[in-house]
Order: structure tokens, then C-alpha cells, then sequence
């Protein structure tokens, strides 16, 4: 025995070796599978490659940095395989912006037969090829993104894509009849045509799986069709921007699974349609630029989360329980001819809240408060009166509060410190009193700030200064008195400033170096005009008029080469007029001592002496610079919003 097992021990050991060994092999020949992923079917590589040397000659080649042969086909950017059997396929394929135009293209990614979804929007596709109707392609096809791109002529014919579910053509110049063709595409499942050219009636011939429909920004007429509730699977519909009249039909219960309504900018007319109350799955509704009148439904919001009425003709009270229920983030009803109080009743979860521009009534509810994420709220232009509720201190996620031209009063409350977030606060043309509070300091994310037409009085604070990202501001027509601060000068982003029609007094400090309006008119500045003003090479309107400025113009004036309007009208003005930028138009008048040396009998100097001329310089001066503001904000890098300083 003792023989035998010495006999066996070697060979025992052998085995375990080459088991050890065997193991170590299998383990290094998945780490290998795992890093060479599997090869791409020899037939569909080599279409691949043609269109590698399609996309190649028509675009940067940045964009298809990983297109190169040497590495596997399915790891290029934009390119999604599937594994079958021993190969891959080519499953999706996206090619957006890649400035494609040769239709030649076209007609190599249709001999992928295995394709399921193809994105080739915003290129420069015209048309499509005759070999896009047989090709292979359509036989798995899922997915077609033809989106932003130059289509104009007859699309060919989708026959044989039975599979395909989703078909966006939007944003192109078709204008051909579609409807013939939507009957070959028996899985279609959304349909975009948006922005093109598509006239005449609504599209009601379609197949019964539709459940998305966008066919907005096209000149589409006549009624909005009753064939168009036959589709009850339709959750998305958008027959917005177009030419449609009429009343809206009462047969939205029809529409069991619809979630979104948008018939904004028609010419709509009539009530809305009480069945919309009842589609439980509706949560937004948008019918906005419309001509509907009559009153707003009670419980219209019981199920929509956004709501968009705007600038339409709606009448009467606002509904009691329109801002209540639970699930409300949007209520837009600007423009309309709405009266009564603003419901008291404020949903937690309401996040935009516009009612400008109607007739509304009362003071500012103070249950306000309760919207504890409200963060657009435009009450402007109504007849509100009564105080600021200091409960508006509790919606600490506030951007913008726009509660201008009303007849509110008071002193702004102390408690809109926790105001934090706030960039645009308007309360323009009311009947405000007191200093400008402190609080305001300490909004740093602060861009607009207009308190204009107001009787704010006391001095301008210093501390302004600390609104860094300040692009507005506009305090005209109030009692301010004192200096203008120097530190103003700091508000390195500072575009618009006004502080016209005031009691100020002094020099007129260093402003802004980005600055593209300055209005100092009617106030008591005295001293000379500064030179650095010439400096200001973004300045588009500058008006010191009424004042007591003396002295000569600067000559440094003659730089200003963007200046479109000037008045230094009614100061104690000597000497020449330096020559300006051709096109300005100036008014001097009211400087006895200034003196104008042109020989040009068509001078580009207006001396505007009529109130109408003067209006109408004025109103040319304004539009100019609000084209100008707007540029030279993207400019200078400021984010969003610019448009709310004109508003």
C-alpha cells in the first residue's frame, strides 16, 4: 500500500495542474471575449464603410473622430449594435447635424435591414431618394427622425414600413398631401409635422394606433374637425399655430387617455368646452392667442397641472377653486378681460402664477403665502390695491414678482428679505412710498429692478452696489434726492439706467463701462458733462436734458459710434458741438451758448423743438435700443431674461 501511494502522489499532482491550468485558460478567454466585442456582420460592415466615406466628405471630421476603420464598427459614435448568433447587427443609427445633403446616403443606410431606429435630423436633406420607397431597411424600421432638415418635395412612398411606430418631420418645407401615406404605416404610433407647410383641412384619415399627433406651425384650416375624436388612443395632440376657427368641439370625452391639449395661436372662437373637465388624464391645457370669450369653467383644474388662457377675451370672475387643487403648477391668464378678486385659495405646488393685463381687483390675498414654491408671479397691469402682504416673504423660491401698474401702496415689508433667489422685481407705476429698502441689498441675484413711477423718495443707497449681476435699473419718476453714488460705476454688467424725473443733485459720477441707455433728465445735476462718457462705446441713448450742466460738450463724444439718440436740451451748454456719428438724432435746444458748426444743410442735428417730435425720436431711439440691448446682453454673457426689461 505504502508503495502504490507513493506510486500516485506525482500523478494526483499532474492532474490538479492541469486542471489549475485548464481554469486559467477558460478565465483568459473571457477576459479576451469581453474586450474584443463581437465583430459586425461582414455584409453590413461593408455597407458601413460606404457610408463612413459619405459622412467623411460632407462634414467636419471631428464629428466622427471614432469613425475610423481600424476600430470595431459597432464602438463609433452614433452607431448601436446588437448581438445575434456568432455577428452583431446595426440596430440605430444617429447622425444629427452632420450637414448631410447627398441623398446618395440614403440609399446605402437602407440596405441595413436590421435597422429599428434612424436619426438623421438637422442636415440638409432636400429629398428623398427612389431607393428609399423599396429598400430594405423599411422591414424592421421603428424609428424615423427626418426632423430640421430641407425636404420640400414628394416624400415617395412608405409602404412596406409596417413596424414603423414613430415618424417626425418637423421643422422642414413639405407641403404635399401626407394623408395617403399615413395609411401604409399601420403601427404608427406619433406623427410630427410640425413647422412646414402643410394647408387646408385637418388630417383625419390616420391610423387607429395614433396616440401622438403634432402638426403645429403649418397653415391648417377651417374647423377642428369631429373626425378627429374617432382616435381614442390619441395623449398628445398639437394643432397650435395654425389658421383654425371656429368654436372648440365639446368631444374631448372622446379622448379617454389624453394628457396634452395645445391649440394656442388660431383663431379660435367661442366657450371652452365643458368635456374637458371631465378627461381625468388631461394635465395640460394651452389655448392661448385665441379669440375664446365667456367665463373660465369651475373645477377646469381639478385634473390639468398647467393651464395657458392667455391673451385670449374670457370675461367674468376667476372660478373660486381655480388655483386650489393640490396638483396645480401653471396658471397663465394674462390679457384676457377677467374682474373680481384674485380667489383666495393657493395650491402648494403652484410654481407660475400670471395674471397680468385683465381687470382684477382687491388687495394681493395674503394666503399667498401658501404657495410655498411659486416662483413667477406677473399680477401687472390690473387695478390691485392695498399694501405688498408681507406672506409673500414665505415663497422664498421666487424669481420674478412683477406687480407693476396697479394701485398698490405702502412700503415695500421687510419680510421680502427671505427673498433670496429673486432676478426681476417690478413695481413700476404704482403708489409705493418710502426709502428703497435695504432688503433689496441683500438680493445678489438680482438683474432687474424697476421702481419706477412711484413716491420713493430719501437718497439712492450705496449698497445697491452690491447687486452685482444688476443689467436694469430704473428708478424715474419718484423723490429721490442727494448724489448719484460713484459706486455705481462697479455694476460691471449694468446695461439700462434711469434715473430720470427725480431731485438729484451733484456730478454725474463714472458709469458702467457696458452701459447702452443712460437717462438723467429733470433732475438737478449740475457741473460739466464728463469726457469718460465718450468712453462708453455700447451707448445707444443718452439723455441729460433739464438739468444744470454747463460747460462744453466733451469731444469725445465724436466716438460714440453706436449713439442713436442725444438730448442735452435746456442746460447752461457753451461752445461748439463736436461732430457726431452720422444718424444720430440730437436735441440741443435750450443751451443759448451752444454753438453748431455744419456746413451740411441736411444736419444730422435734429433740434427737436415739439413735443411730438421729440416723442417720435424718442419711441425710434427706444426700439433701436432694445434690438441693441438684447445683443450686446448675449454679448456680455448675461443668462436669460433680458426681454423682462421691456416688458
Amino acid at each position: 500500500m505504502e508503495v502504490i501511494s507513493r506510486h500516485r502522489a506525482p500523478a494526483s499532482s499532474s492532474s490538479l495542474c492541469l486542471l489549475f491550468l485548464t481554469f486559467l485558460l477558460s478565465v483568459s478567454m473571457a477576459a479576451a471575449t469581453e474586450k474584443s466585442p463581437m465583430q459586425l456582420n461582414k455584409a453590413q460592415e461593408n455597407i458601413m464603410r460606404d457610408i463612413l466615406g459619405l459622412v467623411s466628405s460632407a462634414m467636419d471630421s471631428s464629428l466622427t473622430k471614432s469613425w475610423n476603420t481600424s476600430s470595431n464598427l459597432c464602438e463609433w459614435s452614433g452607431v448601436h449594435c446588437t448581438s445575434a448568433a456568432s455577428s452583431s447587427f446595426v440596430t440605430r443609427l444617429s447622425l444629427p447635424g452632420y450637414g448631410l445633403s447627398n441623398a446618395t446616403i440614403l440609399a446605402s443606410i437602407c440596405l441595413l435591414d436590421t435597422l429599428h431606429s434612424l436619426n438623421l435630423s438637422r442636415n440638409s436633406f432636400t429629398d428623398l431618394p427612389s431607393q428609399f420607397s423599396p429598400c430594405p431597411m423599411k422591414a424592421e424600421l421603428q424609428v424615423l427622425d427626418l426632423s430640421y432638415n430641407r425636404l420640400s418635395s414628394h416624400l415617395g412612398n412608405f409602404s412596406g414600413f409596417h413596424e414603423l411606430e414613430v415618424l417626425d418631420l418637423s421643422f422642414n418645407s413639405l407641403n404635399d398631401n401626407i394623408s395617403t401615406q399615413l395609411n401604409y404605416l399601420p403601427k404608427l404610433r406619433s406623427l410630427n409635422l410640425s413647422s412646414n407647410g402643410f394647408e387646408g383641412p385637418i388630417l383625419t384619415s390616420m391610423v387607429t394606433s395614433l396616440e401622438e399627433l403634432v402638426i403645429s406651425g403649418n397653415n391648417f384650416s377651417g374647423r377642428i374637425p369631429m373626425g378627429l375624436f374617432r382616435y381614442g388612443n390619441i395623449t398628445l395632440l398639437d394643432l397650435s399655430q395654425n389658421n383654425l376657427v371656429g368654436d372648440v368641439p365639446d368631444g374631448f370625452l372622446s379622448f379617454p387617455k389624453l394628457r396634452i391639449l395645445l391649440l394656442s395661436e388660431n383663431n379660435l372662437t367661442g366657450k371652452i368646452p365643458q368635456s374637458l373637465l371631465n378627461v381625468t388624464t388631461l394635465f395640460q391645457f394651452a389655448s392661448n392667442e385665441n379669440k375664446l370669450s365667456g367665463s373660465i369653467p369651475q373645477g377646469i383644474t381639478k385634473n390639468i397641472r398647467m393651464l395657458d388662457l392667455s391673451y385670449n377675451m374670457l370675461n367674468g370672475e376667476m372660478p373660486s377653486d381655480l388655483l386650489s387643487p393640490d396638483s396645480l403648477e401653471t396658471i397663465d391668464l394674462t390679457a384676457n378681460r377677467l374682474e373680481g378678486l384674485i380667489p383666495g385659495n393657493f395650491s402648494r405646488s403652484l410654481y407660475h402664477l400670471r395674471l397680468g393685463c385683465n381687470m382684477l381687483s382687491g388687495s394681493i390675498p395674503e394666503s399667498i403665502g401658501n404657495a410655498i414654491r411659486l416662483a413667477y408671479l406677473e399680477l401687472d397691469d390690473n387695478q390691485l390695491s392695498g399694501p405688498i402682504p408681507s406672506q409673500l416673504g414665505k415663497c422664498n423660491n421666487m424669481v420674478l414678482m412683477d406687480l407693476s401698474t396697479n394701485k398698490l401702496q405702502g412700503v415695500v415689508p421687510d419680510e421680502l428679505r427671505n427673498l433670496q433667489q429673486l432676478e426681476v422685481i417690478k413695481l413700476q407705476t404704482n403708489n409705493f412710498s418710502g426709502y428703497i429698502p435695504k432688503i433689496f441689498s441683500g438680493m445678489t441675484n438680482m438683474e432687474v429692478l424697476n421702481l419706477s413711477a412711484n413716491s420713493f423718495s430719501g437718497e439712492i443707497p450705496s449698497t445697491l452696489v452690491l447687486l452685482s449681476k444688476l443689467c436694469y435699473l430704473d428708478l424715474h419718476g419718484n423723490s429721490f434726492s442727494g448724489v448719484i453714488p460713484p459706486s455705481i460705476s462697479s455694476l460691471q454688467f449694468l446695461s439700462t439706467l434711469d434715473l430720470g424725473n427725480n431731485q438729484l443733485t451733484g456730478t454725474i459720477p463714472t458709469m458702467p463701462t457696458k452701459i447702452g441707455a443712460l437717462i438723467l433728465s429733470h433732475n438737478h445735476l449740475q457741473g460739466s458733462i464728463p469726457s469718460i462718457i465718450g468712453a462708453l462705446s455700447n451707448l445707444l441713448l443718452l439723455d441729460l436734458s433739464d438739468n444744470h450742466l454747463s460747460g462744453q460738450v466733451p469731444s469725445s463724444f465724436a466716438n460714440l459710434k453706436g449713439l442713436i439718440y442725444l438730448s442735452l436740451c435746456y442746460n447752461q451748454l457753451s461752445g461748439p458741438m463736436p461732430e457726431l456719428p452720422r444718424g444720430v438724432k440730437v436735441d440741443v435746444s435750450g443751451n443759448p451758448g451752444l454753438t453748431i458748426c455744419t456746413e451740411d444743410s441736411d444736419s444730422q442735428y435734429n433740434m427737436a423743438s415739439t413735443e411730438d417730435d421729440f416723442r417720435s425720436t424718442t419711441w425710434v431711439a427706444t426700439v433701436s435700443f432694445i434690438v441693441g440691448f438684447i445683443i450686446s446682453f448675449y454679448w456680455a454673457g448675461i443668462r436669460k431674461y433680458c426681454y423682462w426689461c421691456f416688458l
